[in-house]
């Protein structure tokens, strides 16, 4: 066998084993879909090309085939190929290195100097034929010492990775690889200079190809090593950032992110289990103050954000001010306030502290050497004399304080303007109005568009329950729901949403100048525990020729794991009808991502207390990330409401969330409101 038999059959076999390596960063790149993995493949690629070039023009040269033709352009196609390999190489390399992509200047730039430098290269090369000597250093010396600072480049990132992970085998290799090939393409590019024209040749002797076929042997099985172990490292912090989402999910279901307080939750929650102390005790009470901030949105805007934190922060203050340390401060809302007074043995003394903390929020607050005033309205109810439920008690107090709002006054009990809730008299009257309302068709429905990011169209809409209460005028859910669900009129009323809402939607498919769009309706907890709820769903939607596919069942948190296996029933049997289904406010609840892994829903809706602050907190924003990241693993799509400007929205669309709600893209309005935009092709305008 002549030795330079060996020396192509070595440049072949190298070049099968690059596109076999090549071929195999294109299966992980199937799979994993990281971005520095089509990177890879396309350098093993460039350089199986190269190599099978290489054969074929140390072929054509010992065959001596006499043609300069074919001789420039397989030289051009090596230096073609090699450089476009170093290119790649670099770029997938320092890429799944950093664990993130370069900067698109950072990659036009390599790919800019590399494209220059080869056809620099192969311009010379074609120039200079005619002189060997210069023609060999153009097609070698200067590609292998380019080769030899990359490979050295690399090494040097290789170590660094191995100090940060000394128990990974892969940068050892790596390291050993990349030395061992910079040292050989610098060896390959000195003697290239030094060697006499005639001598040349003995760059194809049958060693230095074996060396070749070594280094690149090593390459391979380091890059793949290397893959390996990388995945398994991104498995293993993905497991961390999914433990430390999830304690911190249990953080904000409880707590206002912005201030760090206990939320709407957490305070009932608080006053519950005061509430057990108080009724094991005859002469112990506990008092609730609900504060209100009126103007607080306009003031916030006249100020700017950061000021309106430092104001909320001093108003905390002024509040806490010399409280006892046993009462209890919670946000429940942007402008909202609780405050839990346990132990109280006289109403007069709750009242006397409430008194206190509203005179300290008179006073005024400076911005810019300017007094700001605001104005704050209390209500307050006391247990157990108003309600012995915590969820009850919170509600009087909060009904307190706008009938202090309503009415001037700076504070206002519950029993002053409203009788005993619980009095027969009042709840049979109550029932008496809820019964009429749905007899003479009180009840109607606003929509609010859902707004899907990548195409920035309206995809469906959520129907939100309205009362037009003929003296009170529009009431929203929060003013009767609950009434409505303790004296049972609550199934009638879903029944009349749910009826509205298909009607609606008919309407809007019967329309054929619009697309077709969805509707999204809540279920309560009681609702969705019913077996047939599935099979009535489908037969109201059979009775309008709908198709199940365009309706959009809502189901909370709570109300999902309150049986957790029927639920998960339920919810199959709905999504095998066709029918989606959604998990409302999620992230306010008890659940936890092992039980959202289980429950298999379509979409998720975050709670808007992940939106609430995210474009001034950064670990707002990596929780919400973090959360969406996950749940898309789970192969579901994330919803986020409460989107109230735009730069929520632009942080949003890079959390990666699919649809967005909120005041920004669309307030909560009657059907009739979006006819005309559905009939165009209702695209938004952000």
């Amino acid at each position: 066998m002549h030795p330079y038999d060996f020396v192509i059959a070595t440049l072949i076999v190298q070049s099968l084993a690059a596109i076999i390596l090549a071929l195999l960063l294109w299966m992980f790149l199937r799979s994993l879909e990281h971005h520095y993995l089509k990177q890879l493949a396309l350098a093993f690629t460039a350089l199986s090309i190269h190599l099978g070039v290489s054969a074929v023009e140390v072929l054509a040269f010992f065959a001596e085939l006499d043609s300069l033709v074919l001789t420039n352009m397989l030289v051009i196609a090596q230096i073609v190929s090699f450089m476009a390999f170093l290119t790649w190489l670099l770029m997938g390399m320092h890429s799944g290195l950093k664990q993130q992509p370069l900067s698109t200047s950072a990659e036009r730039t390599i790919i800019g100097v590399a494209a220059t430098t080869g056809a620099a290269l192969g311009a010379s090369y074609t120039f200079l034929s005619a002189n060997s000597q210069l023609a060999d250093i153009v097609r070698v010396s200067i590609p292998y010492g380019i080769a030899a600072l990359v490979f050295i480049r690399l090494a040097w990132q290789m170590q660094s990775v191995r100090k940060q992970f000394p128990s990974m085998i892969s940068p050892i290799l790596g390291t050993v690889a990349f030395v061992l090939s910079g040292l050989f393409m610098l060896y390959s590019s000195a003697t290239n200079l030094t060697l006499e024209e005639a001598a040349r040749p003995l760059f194809q002797a049958p060693f230095v190809a074996l060396i070749s076929l070594m280094n690149l042997t090593l390459v391979g099985l380091s890059t793949v090593i290397w893959l390996l172990e990388n995945e398994q490292e991104r498995v293993r912090l993905a497991k961390v950032k999914a433990l430390s989402a999830e304690q911190r999910l249990l953080y904000f279901r409880t707590h206002d992110a912005p201030t760090g307080l206990p939320n709407q939750r957490q305070v009932q929650n608080l006053l519950s289990q005061e509430m057990l102390r108080v009724l094991a005790s005859q002469d112990r009470k506990v008092a609730v103050l609900a504060l209100g901030i009126h103007r607080f949105k306009a003031v916030s805007e006249a100020i700017g954000w950061q000021k309106t934190n430092q104001m909320v922060q001093d108003l905390i203050h002024r509040i806490r001010d010399k409280l006892p340390e046993r009462f209890v401060l919670g946000r429940t809302g942007e402008r909202d306030f609780m405050v839990l007074m346990p132990n109280t043995r006289r109403q007069d003394d709750a009242v006397a502290h409430a008194e206190k903390i509203l005179a300290r929020l008179k006073l005024p607050f400076i911005h810019e050497n300017r007094e700001i005033f605001i104005n704050v309205s209390g209500g307050m109810s006391i247990g157990p004399k108003h309600s012995d439920d915590a969820a009850v008690l919170l509600n009087q107090a909060h009904r307190a304080q706008l009938e202090s709002a309503s009415t001037g006054q700076e504070l206002v009990l519950y029993q002053s303007f409203e009788r005993d809730a619980s009095s027969p008299a009042n709840l049979i009257q109550r029932e008496t109005e809820l019964r009429q309302a749905c007899r003479e068709g009180e009840f109607t429905l606003y929509f609010q568009p859902l707004v899907g990011i990548r195409k920035r169209q309206i995809e469906g809409f959520e129907a939100l329950l309205r009362w037009k209460h003929p003296s009170r005028g529009i009431l929203t859910p929060d003013h009767f729901l609950q009434d409505a669900a303790s004296l049972g009129v609550l199934d009638e009323l879903e029944d009349q949403i749910f009826a509205q809402a298909l009607d609606q939607l008919s309407d809007w498919h019967q329309d054929f100048a619009m697309s077709p769009v969805s509707v999204s309706v809540n279920v309560s907890a009681e609702r969705f525990q019913q077996p047939d709820l599935p099979e009535k769903l489908i037969a109201m939607c059979q009775a309008r020729e709908l198709d199940p596919a365009y309706l959009d069942v809502e189901l909370t948190e709570n109300a999902a794991i309150t049986d957790f296996e029927a639920g998960l029933d339920t919810i199959q049997r709905l999504r095998d009808q066709g029918i989606k289904v959604s998990l409302d406010d999620f992230g306010t609840g008890y659940s936890s991502l092992a039980h959202l892994q289980r429950l298999q829903v379509d979409y998720v809706k975050l709670d808007r207390s992940f939106v609430q602050g995210i474009e001034h907190d950064k670990q707002q924003l990596a929780l919400t990330r973090a959360v969406v990241e996950l749940i898309h693993s789970l192969g579901m799509r994330v919803l986020a409401e409460g989107v109230e400007n735009r730069s929520q929205l632009g942080h949003l669309i890079k959390c990666r969330v699919d649809l967005v709600q909120g005041h920004l893209l669309g307030r909560p309005q009657p059907a009739e409101a979006f006819r005309e935009l559905l009939q165009g092709d209702h695209l938004t305008a952000f």
